[in-house]
């Protein structure tokens, strides 16, 4: 009978390429030989994106790894921001030394040299990783967190070197009590990771950072990527980073994570919830969108007048919030603001002042100089099926963007909406129903049937 070494090594890769990581992981235990096959899919499933804390047997593994073949696969690297205690109280004196050991390890200048040692060994491999940080709201000794289906992370040696340690994420605290409150422990980690950056000489494109909704949003958080990687006054495309801050609760909202991401090379801005995998969009948890919110995230003065025409691309989706924090967020940017994104956006204002949604429509006409819009679901936070403008549209110029949204403003003004089916109910026959078409002469002949609303 034919064994799995028999396969020919293509197909014995194309099998790889189907299965998960983890079987991977398994599949290299099997023997020497099935681990020099599945070499590259190990490094391309496994090791791309990893995460550590700041002790010596997490960090230890990573200068191995960075000193070995498989280093090259790194992609993103990401860097714990807590200090972790071990909760356990105890009077023997021998557990007591063991627990004061083992925090021994928040010396960030000696943990640094670690961190800065193996970006240098990466770098001679010609790997050039992102870099980041994340929260680890984590104990390994709670059956409810599951690591195969969570979004947090618990880094490289977590387990091994704490066993079932508990944390809090929010506070700087020993095993014994409080030792400070307000420690910049996030700042402190973001400051770090830089300067292990700065010391091996690896320029810093990309910075990911990974938080706790809710308990990190200190104003000082990114304040250090501010001082070295942007000018005063103003995003440069001369500084080519990109900041992506993901926000996740979670405790309350299991597989809910927002995202706002800062490109300062393509002066692009983007906020949104990302989809869980398995979950329809109807029944997931959705970011609020806040345009102070946005300042809070920014990597600047964290004003929302600092953060004035900035950005040339804007995309906002999957996602809900007031009507007129929106509008105020694009006019902030009407100087700057070519291309826009609105998609799926669930919008909060009063039903009984129709003028704020021909305000909305207005303003997008004529505040905005846009070459490039795209609106797709925006509807009513109240009645999800009465949609704002049309079901999907997008226009690539200036003159479309004209005419299409002369063509909104008429149907508001005529009082009439167009449905959307997914949410539509009994009453839907009170709105007039009308399918907007890119093809002017398919929506001629493609009109939905009209019913007028009743008075």
């Amino acid at each position: 009978m034919p064994s799995l070494l028999s396969l020919p090594p293509e197909l014995f890769s194309a099998v790889l390429d189907d299965v998960s990581g983890r079987d991977v992981m398994n599949l290299r235990l099997v023997c020497r030989h099935t681990s020099a096959l599945s070499f590259h899919q190990f490094g391309l499933k496994c090791l791309t994106d990893l995460s550590f804390i700041w002790s010596l047997y997490s960090l230890q593994g990573l200068i191995d790894l960075s000193v070995h073949p498989l280093g090259r696969y790194i992609k993103r690297l990401s860097f714990a921001t807590n200090f972790i205690y071990a909760e356990k109280l105890t009077e023997d004196p021998d557990e007591q030394r063991e627990a004061r050991l083992k925090n021994t390890f928040e010396q960030w200048e000696e943990r640094n040299g670690l961190v800065a040692q193996a970006l240098a060994n990466l770098q001679k491999l010609g790997v050039q990783p992102i870099l980041g940080v994340f929260d680890v709201p984590w104990d390994s000794s709670d059956s409810r967190n599951d690591s195969r289906r969570s979004t947090r992370r618990y880094g490289y040696g977590y387990e091994k070197f704490y066993g079932a340690a508990k944390l809090d994420v929010s506070r700087y605290e020993d095993p014994f009590g409080m030792v400070d409150n307000s420690h910049p422990v996030f700042a402190h980690a973001v400051e770090y990771v830089l300067k292990a950056a700065q010391q091996a000489k690896l320029p810093v494109r990309a910075f990911h950072v990974h938080v706790e909704e809710g308990t990190r949003h200190n104003k000082d958080d990114l304040r250090v990527l501010q001082e070295q990687y942007f000018r005063p006054g103003e995003f440069s495309p001369d500084f080519e980073l990109t900041i992506t801050v993901l926000c996740s609760a979670f405790e309350e909202k299991p597989g809910y994570t927002a995202k706002n991401l800062f490109d300062t090379k393509r002066l692009r801005y983007e906020f949104c919830t990302l989809p869980v995998e398995g979950t329809a969009w109807s029944t997931q948890s959705r970011a609020d969108f806040d345009y102070h919110g946005i300042a809070r995230h920014a990597p600047r003065d964290h004003s929302p007048e600092a953060m004035d025409h900035c950005f040339r691309e804007i995309r906002i989706a999957f996602c809900e919030g007031p009507l007129d924090a929106l509008a105020e967020f694009l006019l902030s940017q009407a100087r700057t603001l070519r291309v826009l994104h609105l998609e799926h956006i669930a919008m909060l204002y009063l039903e009984d002042d129709s003028d704020d949604v021909l305000d909305f429509l207005r303003m997008l006409k004529n505040l905005l100089s846009l070459e490039y819009l795209k609106m797709a679901r925006l509807s009513s936070k109240d009645d999800r099926s009465r949609l704002i403008g049309g079901h999907d549209d997008t226009w690539t110029s200036r003159e479309e963007i004209q005419e299409g949204l002369q063509m909104y403003i008429q149907r508001e003004e005529n009082d009439e909406h167009s449905v959307d089916e997914e949410w539509g109910d009994d009453d839907e026959g009170e709105w007039i129903v009308v399918h907007h078409s890119e093809n002017e002469d398919e929506e001629e002949s493609g009109l939905a049937p009209h019913r007028t609303r009743t008075e």
